[in-house]
Order: structure tokens, then sequence, then C-alpha cells
């Protein structure tokens, strides 16, 4: 009798462990599609000073054009405005796709869908060469939309003195975003 008690531990013990081990680990396969979120990272909340605009059209995937409703010091009137998001370079859409711009393109349209909210802030400089305004982009409900796109592998960064103000989250991004082969680091040789 007593024997029989300590196969039956053993046994659930040996099944307890199988469970334990095998517990998270799930299909390898969708692990590897979409790396987990480095929990040491936090990204950042929408700041104080961030305003409102609508968006109206995304262009590529760090690229997109937006109006405001009420104009500002950083967007001074009601005109359509062309948005380049700071501190991240997305693959060319155009004159023919790169590897990854289309689904990049795609990311940006998904998180900043037309007629969506987004909340935005400048860093330092406020336009480019191109006349773009230089924005960082969340959604509504917090999400930081320049981290998710490196975080994901659909975005690299490239940061241009002296906008430096999420350089180094983005680059931590970044760094595990490539460790993952994520997006663009595992698709594009």
């Amino acid at each position: 009798m007593v024997r029989r008690v300590l196969i039956g531990l053993l046994l659930l013990a040996i099944a307890g462990a199988a469970v334990w081990w095998f517990a998270g680990r799930g299909d390898d396969a969708a692990h590897d599609a979409v790396p987990a979120p480095d929990t040491a990272v936090t990204m950042p909340a929408i700041p104080a000073g961030a305003f409102e605009m609508t968006v109206e059209s995304v262009h590529d995937g760090d690229t997109l054009r937006a109006r405001v409703a009420v104009p500002n010091a950083v967007v001074g009137d009601l005109d359509s405005t062309r948005v380049r998001l700071l501190g991240v370079d997305t693959p060319e859409i155009s004159p023919s796709p790169d590897c990854w711009g289309e689904e990049a393109t795609a990311k940006l349209a998904s998180l900043t869908p037309p007629g969506s909210t987004i909340w935005v802030a400048p860093d330092v400089e406020v336009h480019d060469q191109y006349g773009r305004t230089l924005l960082y982009v969340w959604t509504p409900d917090g999400r930081f939309v320049n981290g998710e796109l490196v975080a994901q592998g659909d975005a690299r960064v490239e940061v241009y003195s002296p906008n430096r103000g999420q350089e180094d989250l983005l680059r931590s991004l970044e760094s595990a975003a490539a460790a993952a082969s994520a997006g663009q680091w595992g698709a594009c040789g």
C-alpha cells in the first residue's frame, strides 16, 4: 500500500514537472514570429505637453498626414500637416517597395488609421529639411507608436541631433528586435 502511494506521488511529481516545463512554451513558431516585449523597457506615457491630431492618411511606415483641431505653437494652422515620426526610419515604398516597406506602412496604418485621433509631442527641432513636422506619436490608449514600430522590427532607429529625447529607449528596442529577428531583421537580408 505504501509503495503504491509513493509511486502515485512520484507520477504526480513527474506530471507536475512536465506541465511546469511545457507551460508557456507553446508553439515555438508563434514565439518566433513576434518577440516578447522586453519587460525591462518602459514605453513613455503621453506627455503633459502633447496635443491631439486627427489622422488623414498614412504615407509610409514613418510619415502620415494629420490635422490639429486647435492651432498651437507647434502646428499653427488647421491645414493638413505632414508628420514625420521622430527617431525612426522605415523601409521605403516608392518608387518601388524595399523589403519590409509595405509591412511597415501597414503597421503604422493599423496603429494610426485614417480618422483616428493621435497624441503628438515634439522634441527640440520641429521641422526637417523637407518641411515635415517632426513628432513623437501616441495612440489615445497611450501606446507609443514610434517605439512600437521599432520593437516589432518595422523600423530602425534614425536620430538626427538635436532630437535625441527617446534615443536610448529606441536603441534598446532596436537591439532587442534585431536579436529576436523581428520584422525586417528576420525577413530582409
